[in-house]
Formats: C-alpha cells, structure tokens, sequence
C-alpha cells in the first residue's frame, strides 16, 4: 500500500488513526494463528450510548476496557490474579452481617487462611495469554443505576478515560509551575486512588485489560495492539473493545475473519490486523518476544 506523506505508515494504518482521532470504530483482528478474533473498538473518552450499542449489536460478545500499562499505574489498579493471589493470603476478620451467607462486603469459605479456594482456579497464562492474562478489575461509575444499560456502560468507559486525562493534565501543569520533570510520588498516587474510588466501584459491568508493561514487544493481544494503535494517533490509551461473534446458523464461535472483513468493508470501518499494527509501530514484520 502506498504511504502517506503525513506519517509514513501505510493508507489503512492512516484510515484507523484518522477514525479513531474522530471517535470512531476500527476493527482489528489479532491473528488467525492466535485467538482468530476481530474485535471492534472505540476510544473510550469520546465514546458514547449509539457506539456502544454498536458494539453490542454488530459484534455481540465481551465488552471490555483496554487500558495503557501507565494509566493502571497511575490508579494503582493490579491484574485481576495479582488481586486473587493477594486475596488468599491471611486477613484480618471483615465486618459482615450476621446472616450466614453471603453478603457484598464476605463470602462463606473465608477462613482466617484468607480464601484459600482462589488457589485452586488461578488461570494458565502459557498459550495465547503469552505469559500473563491482561485482566484487571471490574467498574461501574458511582452514578450508575444498574450499569447495565447502554448509557450507563458508556459513561463509566468515557469517565475512566477522562478522569485520567484530567489528572494527567493536572500533574503536566504542576510540574511546569514547580520547574521539576514530570513524576509521581506517594502523595499523587493516593490522590489518584482517591478520585477512582470516589467515582467508580467494583466489581461492576465492565472488565479492564491492561497493558502488558513491555507493550507489543511482549505480548500482541486485543488490549497491546488497540493500546498501541490508540498512542500512534495520540490519544488517550483507553479503548472500548467488544469481540465479534458469528450469528449464522449453527457457528456459534468467533466471526470468521473473512466475514469480520466483509462487515468492515460494507460499513466503512478500517480493518487491521495484527502484524499491521505491529509493523506500524514497531517498524518490524515480527515482534521483539522476550
């Protein structure tokens, strides 16, 4: 494909960043020797009610929220077997009801050996996980009613993005009046806990991916290839994904590949796969695995 003068990628690599800098939908499907998956998706911090019934209605399967490795720092927010494997350990008594089942605040099976059952269901991270499963934590923004409906999902993506530019933005600013480099101490870490919490809960309806720290050089999953694509356009490394799904007859896995590109095709929206972002950001046919 012929490059463009603008950037030096290729015409369908420029087609995605100029969608995605418009707060539209690309579609990337990640390998047919990996998962064989497309998945459609849309930059969280423009995203709103229609695209996420899109995203329901056009590909139907998981939603999630992928996030750049420096916006979870910045939260503090740990891969979900980072968070069970703490949880196993020994705790202190939670208070709960006194009503012998469970409750939101404990579960039976909790023992002064913390949950000792989590050790058990621990998810294999060899294969296409490449090392390590990207699933963080699930949110609901506080204001949320059931956070269930279209415009409810949409709010809590579109707020964690935001809530992050916004801080991002107010650090950039501190650190220019204080004349000193940009950073993060414990007294800014905390600040940002603090603002997550007071706006999302968990668990709730949406699940995190997070970045690998090693971005694409690591590990070429759905959450590192619409993360990278997100920094190439330069804009806020939050992406709403959905997997799309087969609805014909008795398939009832992943949409084809060839049916997933026709989709795009009849409906304008870039279509990439894997080794096309790889190769735009990278600049390689191959990933640097390590």
């Amino acid at each position: 494909m012929a490059a463009t003068a603008e950037s030096g990628v290729s015409e369908q690599i420029q087609r995605a960043l100029d969608a995605l800098r418009a707060g539209q939908c690309v579609a990337i499907l990640d390998d047919e020797s990996r998962e064989a998956e497309t998945d459609l998706f849309f930059p969280a911090s423009a995203i709103q009610p229609a695209d996420l019934r899109r995203l329901r209605v056009d590909a139907g399967g998981e939603l999630y929220i992928a996030v750049g490795h420096e916006v979870a720092e910045t939260f503090g927010i740990p891969y979900i077997s980072a968070a069970l494997e703490a949880a196993v350990l020994p705790k202190a008594p939670l208070t709960e009801p006194d009503t012998g089942s469970a409750s939101c605040n404990g579960v039976s099976g909790k023992s002064d050996k913390g949950y000792p059952v989590l050790k058990y269901l621990g998810k294999g991270v060899d294969g296409m996980c490449q090392g390590s499963c990207s699933v963080g934590l699930s949110l609901d923004h506080r204001s949320t009613h059931t956070g269930a409906p279209d415009s409810e999902r949409s709010l809590t993506c579109r707020r964690l993005a935001l809530l992050w530019e916004e801080i991002r933005g107010e650090r950039a600013e501190s650190s220019v009046e204080a004349g000193k480099a940009e950073g993060e101490g414990e007294a800014e870490r905390e600040d940002a806990m603090r603002r997550l919490g007071k706006e999302f809960h968990t668990p709730g309806h949406i699940f995190l991916c997070i970045e690998n720290p090693r971005g694409l050089r690591t590990r070429q999953g759905h959450t590192e290839l619409s993360v990278a694509l997100a920094k190439l356009a330069g804009i806020t490394p939050v992406m709403v994904g959905c997997v799309m799904l087969s609805n014909s007859g008795d398939d009832y896995g992943a949409l084809p590949a060839a049916s997933a590109r026709q989709w795009a095709a009849a409906n304008s929206v870039p279509c990439l796969t894997g080794p096309d972002v790889i190769k735009a950001v990278l600049g390689q046919d191959a990933p640097l695995v390590s």
